[in-house]
């Protein structure tokens, strides 16, 4: 079992080249970076338990049956009739660069303290799985998480840190120091090029790995764009291993989440560190192809599909 803890909103997705504005059209769906990973690990067949407050309205009530609907664990979920769902909406003016727009302040999940959800909920994981979103929601998010990581490290349960930085949500200065807090219990941290940069003032790759190993970090996956994700395994070397070459980019936003469900899939598969990383930039290009931040995930078969490809019609 896989437990994660973190907001999901309800997103309203803009079409491809046409600004949001009166009379838009737009499709509703959610989305979370911990929803994403939740479902991308369900549908590659790893059991997982989602913890989240929704507010009790209707989209809360459908984002649970939704999650459901993709076999993540949604019983311990909580509704709080006095905050709304987060929200969240896409302008896809420019595909390959959509802005985001939140309004998450005062929502279900920002209502949240360290005694909101009963710890038997995660002692009985495999992995954590947190980001630094959470934190950025609330005094009370940030308390929560701090608790649920200093337990998972009495009880040794491995926690996975994707960063996650969300400039909209907290100032880079606040955002290091909950990272500088949080990373030395973290035993795999995920930054990307920025958060890593912005987290130990290291402009490469090589240095935020050994930063952030030095700081704590049991090993580092660095996410490098399209280039390269690297890793620092145990012995300190480091291993760089090419992403896929997704030149017909959909919708990039959850690709850093595909990848983490990749990486963190594979090493519940009790695959080497090489291959957490091949199976995430697998991962994050098929949804790079996809409208949506979770929608393109694939199956166990629709992996190896994907993985096999020849470029000819499946009939």
């Amino acid at each position: 079992m896989v437990v994660t803890i973190g907001e999901v909103m309800a997103v309203a997705n803009g079409r491809p080249h046409a600004p949001l504005g009166v009379h838009s059209d737009l499709r509703l769906t959610f989305a979370g970076a911990e929803a994403n990973v939740a479902v991308g690990l369900s549908r590659l067949g790893h059991p997982v338990r989602l913890l989240t407050v929704l507010g009790d309205d209707g989209f809360g009530h459908t984002i649970r049956r939704a999650l459901r609907g993709e076999g993540v664990d949604v019983s311990a979920v909580q509704f709080d009739a006095s905050r709304p769902t987060g929200a969240m909406f896409k302008d896809r003016h420019f595909p390959t660069e959509p802005e985001v727009h939140y309004y998450r302040a005062g929502s279900a999940m920002a209502g949240a303290t360290a005694a909101t959800f009963d710890a038997r909920l995660w002692r009985d994981a495999r992995a954590l799985f947190l980001t630094g979103i959470t934190p950025a929601l609330s005094a009370g998010c940030y308390a929560l998480v701090r608790e649920v990581v200093a337990d998972a490290e009495r009880r040794q349960i491995p926690v996975w840190l994707d960063p996650n930085y969300r400039r909209k949500l907290w100032d880079e200065r606040a955002f290091a120091a909950a990272m500088a807090e949080l990373v030395p219990h973290a035993d795999v941290v995920l930054p990307g090029v920025t958060e890593g940069r912005i987290m130990t003032g290291e402009a490469t790759v090589d240095g935020i790995v050994r930063a952030l190993r030095a700081a704590g970090a049991r090993t580092v996956i660095v996410k490098d764009g399209r280039r390269a994700a690297t890793d620092g395994p145990a012995g300190g070397s480091v291993v760089e291993t090419p992403a896929l070459d997704a030149a017909a980019v959909v919708d990039p936003i959850g690709a850093g989440d595909a990848f983490a469900a990749g990486c963190l899939s594979a090493y519940l598969d009790g695959l080497p560190p090489a291959a957490w990383l091949t199976r995430g930039h697998v991962i994050a290009a098929r949804v790079c192809l996809t409208e949506g931040d979770w929608e393109g995930l694939p199956t166990r078969a629709e992996l190896a599909r994907f993985e096999g490809r020849t470029g000819e019609a499946g009939r």
